[in-house]
């Protein structure tokens, strides 16, 4: 029987560039991602499945499609897809209709995760480990840039993008979006499992893994 394996498409820039300044942030991209999601390899390795990996997406359809058509060395595998969703969403638990793009024949809704409305929206649920990261930097991160949005996912993507680009405007290296796949290591997951899009990340990972170990 072929060892199982586990593979997480994110979508998100692990970096451009030349082919070096790629391969150190794509490898960065996976570290920061794996460590997000640590609790869920753990439980992996706990069912005897070594192999869990982050892969780094470009933009979010062609994300889905690297998904959508595995390589013949990965047939068997249990693939997972994270997009944002780039707008407010009607159900959370059916992924594919939000994306109004079908799944493949092998894939369900427990496949698929939503950031709800974007990457952001997971990074501004701990202000507070932002403000401490940056503030390695001296004391640069504008906190008053950030409002005390009480549904952070009904905030429009634009809307927290530029907060958070205005917070660190005069950090050595004010925010860009492909700084969030970094950024996701830094935040306590514990206080992003408020948001009902990491919530439902966590459990039904857990579940799918669950699942694929008793196959």
């Amino acid at each position: 029987m072929a060892q199982k394996r586990i593979m997480i498409f994110i979508e998100g820039e692990g970096g451009g560039g030349k082919p070096a300044a790629r391969k150190y942030n794509d490898g960065e991209f996976r570290k920061s991602w794996k460590l997000f999601l640590q609790p869920l390899a753990d439980l992996a390795q706990q069912k005897g499945i070594a192999f869990f990996q982050c892969i780094p997406g470009r933009g979010g359809m062609s994300t889905a499609d690297t998904f959508a058509n595995p390589m013949p060395k990965d047939k068997g595998a249990l693939r997972i897809l994270i997009v944002d969703s780039e707008a407010p969403i009607n159900e959370l638990g059916k992924p594919w209709n939000e994306l109004k793009k079908p799944p493949p024949v092998w894939a369900d809704d427990g496949s698929c995760y939503l950031m709800v409305q974007c990457l952001e929206t997971w990074l501004l649920a701990d202000v507070g480990s932002l403000v401490a990261y940056y503030s390695k930097h001296g004391r640069c991160f504008n906190e008053n840039k950030m409002k005390a949005w009480n549904d952070l996912e009904a905030m429009p993507r634009k809307m927290l993008q530029e907060a958070l680009e205005q917070a660190t405007v005069r950090c050595p290296r004010p925010y860009a979006h492909a700084d969030g796949n970094m950024l996701i290591a830094v935040v306590e997951r514990d206080k992003l499992k408020n948001l009902p899009s990491v919530a439902r990340l966590f459990r039904g990972l857990e579940e799918k893994i669950n699942e694929y170990a008793n196959m």
